[in-house]
């Protein structure tokens, strides 16, 4: 991690897209992110300027061979519409690569409207939506799923 943990928390604030119980969580991974030298969390990061613009906190999904999953992929509000969440998923791809020859990478999103741009994005990089979840965080708030498989793209 290069920068301090509030600084995370602030650009992931300034979406205006997370709720309290959202930040905490992400307060707790960062955590373990930077004290736990056998956490299973990996963290990509995208700066302009010197300045944090974006995230990812990823890591291999449990009791599978090759699975990993994206659980946040953060681009702060001033920073979006730059190609900065596709950067982002870009060396997030390359670094599940390395790690593992064949992989899988899931996503879960809202289907509320201010996660729209984050549904899009995902989309126009090949990630399939699976499944929904109906009402999974909230009432008329569904879970969304997105899946990728790289092994099958590089044949």
């Amino acid at each position: 991690m290069k920068y301090e943990i509030k600084q995370y928390l602030k650009i992931t604030k300034s979406t205006e897209v997370f709720n309290q119980g959202d930040i905490e969580i992400l307060k707790e991974l960062l955590e373990d992110l930077q004290h736990n030298k056998k956490t299973s969390y990996s963290l990509i990061e995208e700066a302009v300027d010197g300045k944090l613009a974006g995230f990812t906190l990823f890591g291999r999904t449990p009791l599978t061979e090759f699975a990993w999953d994206i659980y946040w992929l953060i681009v702060g509000k001033e920073f979006q519409g730059q190609g900065i969440g596709k950067a982002l998923l870009k060396k997030t791809e390359d670094l599940i690569k390395l790690k593992t020859p064949i992989a899988t990478i899931r996503l879960e999103t809202s289907s509320r409207e201010k996660y729209s741009a984050a549904r899009g994005l995902y989309k126009r990089l090949k990630f399939e939506e699976v499944g929904t979840l109906s009402n999974f965080y909230a009432e008329g708030d569904d879970m969304i799923i997105f899946y990728k498989d790289i092994h099958c793209l590089e044949k």
